[in-house]
């Protein structure tokens, strides 16, 4: 049978018997793949140049180093920060400071003066120096006004001691809350 004629048969076959499609089938000529023959092809074609396992190794290893340097360097890092009681804790001066409606003088050692601040913004700046948490009680407290100086090396009871002074707060420290009434 010829390739036109089976064609035909495959895109119409209701214009066909059952027999003249059983004979047609009977003709095709369908070769089966020997798989050992066909894994070897595939091999073959798949295996790659012996310079870019032994290059992906190398660089799959320097990665690997470099993600275990970096992960060995953070925690020595962070476990030779000493560990000091709350009230004790000093500010970190190498933060880059941030402004709270006060004027930072550029020094390091110098002293951060709230003139006429509310007591939320000098609250937050001491917050963020000292890494504790700030809780208002007494939401009228939030906008007092205050004057206040704050000396880098002061530890952080010492400034709740100095706005301790006016008698319009109370601040208390907790583990590492200051609660304000």
């Amino acid at each position: 049978m010829k390739k036109e004629e089976q064609i035909r048969m495959l895109l119409h076959p209701e214009k066909y018997t059952d027999e003249q499609l059983d004979q047609m089938l009977d003709e095709v000529n369908i070769p089966v793949p020997e798989p050992n023959e066909e894994w070897a092809r595939f091999k073959k074609k798949r295996s790659g140049s012996p310079i870019l396992k032994i290059a992906a190794s190398i660089i799959g290893v320097l990665m690997l180093s470099g993600i275990s340097y970096a992960t060995i360097a953070h925690f020595i890092e962070t476990d030779e920060k000493p560990k000091t009681a709350i009230a004790e804790r000093k500010p970190d001066i190498d933060k880059v400071e941030k402004t709270y409606g006060m004027e930072v003088l550029p020094t390091k050692k110098a002293p951060v003066e709230f003139n006429n601040v509310e007591l939320q913004q000098i609250m937050k700046y001491v917050s963020d120096n000292y890494n504790v948490k700030v809780e208002f009680k007494d939401n009228k407290a939030r906008t007092i006004r205050f004057y206040l100086q704050w000396e880098s090396d002061n530890t952080l009871q010492e400034i709740i001691d100095k706005i301790n002074h006016f008698e319009k707060v109370r601040l208390t420290l907790n583990e590492e809350t200051i609660t304000i009434e």
